[in-house]
């Protein structure tokens, strides 16, 4: 909850009693429920809320308060309505208190007293919820009739006559004696046609003549019966109702049976259009993720016949659909996604059920094979339907897919599973050509290690298992040292040690690499303030800076609070930033980059040549310097890696940027680069990364300051 007491003392009020109580909120964070609302949605809450509703952060998240509750209040206003004009209130400058029914995540009732009040966090109005359980138990209510028993027959006999729902009373001998209006407008009927008939010539019948309905059987045993059946108009046409049939018997022994019913076909059509988009994708009309769950289920059930019967669920998983999203935006990614399942339909409607999971991942359910060979070659044909281009408006979009291929009953006979399985194996595939990968148990393995990887991991930083080792930045021409670049390392145990690129990609897939990122930051800039105070004054640091670090909205904040905190000034700090970075959203990294430039910070390109950077996008970024790949050092014996590093280098000094070789392990490397110009390096040729004692006892130890 670091983030709801992040966001807590970031609130603003002009409210002198509402400031003593964020005051008293901010001592004790967690001790009342509270909860912030921006917009309508709920955009944060601290562990007090999250427990009276009975659910998760993320799940509270992007709600809105009528999420937890019922359709209709007890005061019968509408939720949404009644939620909605309450926030309007608050935001224009009114302190609310209300009660609130609410609905835990769990179902159950919460009987609540609320106010709300506006405050501003980044000069933004908000609402903070504070929320009180009331004890419905010590409410006492007041017993009241229904009333009836006072009203006129006048009005009683009016009112029914007046019903929006058909009305019709019969005999014992089941002859009509009276209707109302809407009895005749919903049947096509007058009340002379209807009065003294049975109603027979109403219903659809569905059973056997001179058989009893299921309601004369329930008149005759209990009294009363209600449920859904079908009536006939007067042109022949037959609709869904809703009937309620009572008897009833008057103080002189009379028997009646009261008959009331509805039209439902509006609400049937509604629930007729609400299954089907529950069941289908409303994008691209596909079956959905419940709607393939039930094919499988019923493929699987075929197989109790036939034993010896192979299937295979298909998942496919688009190879770039990513870019077009992020250069084209949604909208047109929406239309390309359309274009895939057209062409899956078309190419093989007749041999597999499709379906789309979600995002860029469809399925195919194929049944009856004869063998794994079989499926092997219709896996190919799908892959070759992505061989020609997806064209809109004269753009052409090329796109792969990746198939990973479970087999039903071999792998599983459970439809979760399988989905688990293909789906795994769909991983494996986009690892390896020609994308199209089978499932086996080594694969399953492989995903359990990697869960527990990513288990340990989250646990690794409260157990202060990461560590920073330190690697040497060089001037070529001086030998000077002249930085450092900071690197994660995580001790799981005394006999567990693992390097960055074995786990920082885990860090980077959870999302922990925002929260690690920072601690790793912080720790950086505190060594690299000591070392300035005690050995070298114009010593510098180096930090990696995740792609996820760069897009959070508080990442300009974390930079600023690292620096006050150690207080190492800004231009000591370089923060490396990966080519893939700069391509997942341009204009945000562009302006993101202009703020820390901004602050005095230097900006670093790492792993320089590897990525698919545009020239002219490089050189409106406020860069200084270039990191020049480890691979590029490894080719430096030959001509041709000769002539790339020293294009890379000229580049460089066009832009009037300074380069950093990576990966130098020998001498004739170095010399190779110091010949290329001014400009500095790093690798195993100078140092190992090492500890913060061997970093200052091999560097620094003989600079010490006086």
């Amino acid at each position: 909850m670091i983030r709801w007491q992040h966001l807590l003392k970031k609130l603003s009020t002009d409210d002198p009693v509402l400031q003593e109580k964020l005051s008293l909120w901010q001592a004790h964070p967690h001790k009342t429920p509270l909860a912030l609302i921006q917009g309508f949605s709920f955009i944060s809450a601290n562990q007090a809320t999250l427990s009276y509703f009975e659910t998760e952060y993320d799940a509270f998240v992007n709600a809105t308060p009528y999420d937890f509750s019922p359709r209709i209040q007890s005061s019968g206003r509408n939720s949404v309505e009644f939620a909605r004009e309450m926030i309007l209130e608050a935001i224009a400058g009114n302190n609310v208190e209300f009660n609130w029914l609410h609905m835990s995540q769990q179902g159950n009732e919460l009987p609540t007293r609320i106010n709300l009040y506006r405050c501003y966090l980044q000069q933004q109005p908000v609402v903070l919820v504070e929320l009180q359980a009331l004890n419905r138990r010590n409410q006492m209510r007041e017993t009241i009739s229904d009333g009836f028993a006072h009203i006129p027959k006048e009005i009683l006999s009016t009112t029914l006559e007046e019903s929006a729902e058909a009305v019709y009373i019969t005999d014992t001998d089941n002859q009509i004696l009276a209707v109302n209006k809407a009895m005749c407008r919903i049947c096509g009927y007058s009340a002379e046609q209807l009065i003294s008939k049975t109603p027979e010539f109403l219903e659809v019948i569905t059973h056997n003549m001179g058989e009893e309905t299921e309601c004369q059987i329930a008149l005759k045993q209990r009294g009363f019966w209600q449920g859904e059946t079908w009536k006939r108009r007067s042109d022949g046409s037959n609709f869904p109702a809703w009937q309620s049939s009572r008897k009833i018997v008057t103080e002189d022994d009379a028997h009646y049976n009261v008959n009331i019913f509805s039209d439902i076909s509006t609400k049937k059509l509604l629930e007729t259009q609400l299954t089907t988009r529950a069941m289908y994708d409303t994008l691209t009309g596909l079956p959905n993720r419940f709607h393939l769950k039930q094919i499988l289920n019923s493929a699987l059930e075929k197989l109790k016949t036939d034993p010896l019967a192979l299937g295979a669920l298909m998942f496919l998983d688009l190879n770039g659909f990513k870019n077009i999203n992020d250069s084209f935006g949604h909208s047109m990614g929406d239309r390309v996604l359309q274009l895939v399942a057209a062409r899956l339909e078309a190419g093989c409607i007749e041999k597999a059920d499709i379906a789309r999971m979600g995002g860029d991942e469809f399925t195919l359910v194929l049944q009856d094979c004869s063998c794994k060979d079989e499926i092997q070659l219709f896996a190919e044909q799908i892959l070759s339907l992505f061989e020609s281009p997806f064209e809109i408006e004269g753009q052409k979009f090329f796109l792969g897919t990746s198939i990973g291929i479970a087999l039903f009953p071999t792998h599983s006979n459970q439809a979760g599973q399988l989905i688990s399985l293909a789906d795994t194996a769909m991983y494996c595939a986009k690892k390896s050509l020609p994308h199209l990968v089978f499932y086996d148990k080594e694969m399953s393995l492989a995903a359990e290690l990697k869960l527990q990887l990513i288990n340990n991991l989250r646990h690794a930083h409260s157990l202060k298992q990461f560590t920073l080792a330190y690697q040497a930045i060089v001037d070529l021409h001086t030998n000077q040292t002249i930085a450092a670049e900071a690197l994660l390392r995580w001790q799981k145990s005394p006999t567990e040690y693992y390097e960055a690129a074995d786990f920082v990609p885990l860090l980077e897939e959870t999302g922990l690499i925002v929260s690690i990122g920072q601690w790793v930051l912080e720790q950086a800039c505190v060594q690299a303030a000591l070392w300035r105070a005690h050995y070298q004054p114009d010593f510098r640091i180096s930090v990696n800076v995740s792609p996820l670090q760069l897009e959070h909205l508080d990442f300009i904040d974390q930079v600023i609070n690292a620096l006050e905190m150690s207080k190492l000034p800004a231009e000591a700090l370089i923060l490396e930033i990966t080519e893939s970075a700069l391509l997942r959203q341009p204009e945000q990294a562009r302006l993101t980059l202009n703020r820390i430039k901004a602050l005095g910070v230097s900006i670093a390109i790492d792993d320089f040549g590897t990525g698919l950077s545009s020239l002219s996008r490089l050189g409106t970024l406020p860069i200084d310097s270039v990191k020049i790949d480890a691979e590029f050092a490894l080719r430096l014996n030959e001509v041709s890696g000769q002539k790339l590093c020293n294009a890379i280098v000229q580049l460089a000094q066009a832009l009037d940027i300074h380069f950093v070789a990576e990966g130098i392990e020998t001498q004739q490397q170095k010399d190779i680069m110091t010949d290329m110009g001014q400009g500095f390096a790093q690798g195993f040729l100078f140092g190992y990364p090492s500890s913060v004692e061997n970093f200052t006892q091999a560097f620094l130890a003989e600079k010490r300051l006086a």
